[in-house]
C-alpha cells in the first residue's frame, strides 16, 4: 500500500535493514526530501548491494548492451518508423477510466512544485543535474497516481524498483528501475507498465523500453503492456499489444514558473496523469 508522506522527528534511522543513517539537524530540507522518497519507494523485497553484486545474469544479452540494429532485428521493427499519435487518440476509449482524475492531478501538481522547491528546475545546464534526480522526480509524479488508483480500484498493484525482466527464451533481459506489477495471487503476478528514465538519451531509453515491453508481454502470455520513457520534463507513452508498438507524441509535465501557474498546468500539462491511469487500467489485460 502506498503511504502518504510523513516526517520523522527521530535523530537517526536504519532504512530497509541497511546501515544508512542520517542526522536531522544537518539539513532539514534534505531530510524532507529523503523521507518523501522513501514513502513513495515501494520496493521492499529487493536484494541488498552485496547480493546484487554476486547475482549472475539469467539472460544472454542485456538490454543496455544491445545496439539499435540488434534491437530492431530482435523486435522486427524499425524504431525510427514508429508512429507517434496524439494523446487524445491513444486515450480515445478511456473515458470510464479517467473519470474523476482532476483531484489527483491537483496532488501531482503539488508534488512537482514541492520537488522544484527542493531540487530546483531540472536542466542539463546544471552541473548537479544527474540521472538520480530524474528518478527522484519520477517518484514524486507517479507516487500519488499509483496510490489513488490502488484506493479506487482495489487492485493489488505494486511499484517495484530495480526489477528484473527476462525473456521467455532467456536471450535478453535487464534491470528496470520502475516496474508496476499486478499481484493477482500468491503465485501469479503480471507486468502492467515499465518506466525508463534517462537524463538525456531518449533514444537509449526507447530501445530499452521496447525490449522490456516485448519480454514483459511474453511473460504475461498476451494482453497489452505499457511503457513510459522520460527525462523528467518530457515523456512518451508506449503501448505494445503483441503486433504493433505505438507511442504518443511528446508529453510535457513541467515548465519554469509553474508554481505560479496551477490552472495552466492543469489545462495543458496534466496529460501524463491521464496516460498513467489509462495504462494502469489496461495493462496486462
Amino acid at each position: 500500500m502506498i503511504m502518504a508522506p510523513h516526517f520523522s522527528s527521530g535523530k537517526k534511522s536504519n532504512v530497509g535493514g541497511g546501515s544508512l543513517a542520517w542526522n536531522v539537524t544537518v539539513n532539514a530540507k534534505n531530510l524532507i526530501h529523503y523521507e518523501y522518497l522513501r514513502e513513495y519507494d515501494l520496493n521492499t523485497m529487493g536484494d541488498d548491494d552485496t547480493n546484487q553484486k554476486k547475482r549472475k545474469p539469467k539472460w544472454i544479452t542485456s538490454y543496455s548492451k544491445m545496439s539499435i540494429r540488434e534491437t530492431e532485428k530482435r523486435l522486427g521493427i524499425r524504431i525510427d518508423e514508429l508512429r507517434a499519435v496524439p494523446v487524445d487518440q491513444m486515450l480515445a476509449n478511456a473515458k470510464h477510466i479517467l473519470k474523476g482524475t482532476d483531484t489527483i492531478k491537483e496532488k501531482v501538481y503539488d508534488r512537482i512544485v514541492e520537488y522544484l522547491e527542493i531540487e530546483g528546475y531540472p536542466t542539463e545546464a546544471s552541473a548537479d543535474f544527474k540521472e538520480a534526480k530524474v528518478s527522484d522526480l519520477v517518484l514524486y509524479i507517479i507516487g500519488p497516481i499509483l496510490s489513488d488508483f490502488w484506493r479506487k480500484t482495489g487492485r493489488k498493484i505494486r511499484l517495484e524498483r530495480e526489477k528484473e525482466i527476462i525473456s521467455t527464451d532467456n536471450e535478453t533481459g535487464g534491470i528496470e528501475e520502475f516496474v508496476v506489477m499486478d499481484r493477482i495471487s500468491v503465485t501469479e503476478e503480471k507486468f502492467v507498465l515499465v518506466i525508463e528514465a534517462k537524463r538525456s538519451s531518449l533514444g537509449e531509453a526507447m530501445k530499452q523500453c521496447l525490449l522490456s515491453l516485448n519480454d514483459a508481454r511474453d511473460n504475461n502470455s498476451g494482453g497489452e503492456v505499457y511503457g513510459f520513457i522520460t527525462t523528467g520534463k518530457s515523456w512518451r507513452m508506449v503501448k505494445y499489444d503483441g503486433r504493433d508498438f505505438c507511442q504518443t507524441r511528446e508529453i510535457h509535465s513541467l515548465f519554469e514558473g509553474m508554481d505560479q501557474e496551477r490552472e495552466l498546468w492543469m489545462k495543458d500539462y496534466s496529460d501524463l496523469v491521464d496516460c498513467m491511469y489509462f495504462a494502469l487500467g489496461n495493462g496486462d489485460k
